[in-house]
């Protein structure tokens, strides 16, 4: 199973969880921005998990999606 046959909360859920474990692993100073999140993406596209990003998202940006969850659920700034 692909994260494109998971039901859109269960791949959200896992990509947070992945930001939980990777802002581990992060100098982060306060409050994660914006830039962080998109170093994130970046880097799950890239070497981490790219399968995760496999998932439909209509027009929008996958960008735009995963960041708008982060703010979301974890009060990434914008």
């Amino acid at each position: 199973m692909t994260p494109r046959d998971l039901p859109a909360g269960q791949t959200k859920h896992a990509i947070v969880r992945e930001w939980d474990l990777w802002t581990k692993t992060q100098p982060l100073e306060g409050k994660a921005t914006a830039r962080d999140a998109r170093k994130f993406f970046l880097e799950l596209k890239a070497k981490r998990f790219p399968t995760l990003l496999d998932f439909r998202s209509g027009s929008a940006d996958k960008w735009q999606v995963v960041h708008g969850w982060l703010i979301e659920e974890r009060g990434v700034s914008d």
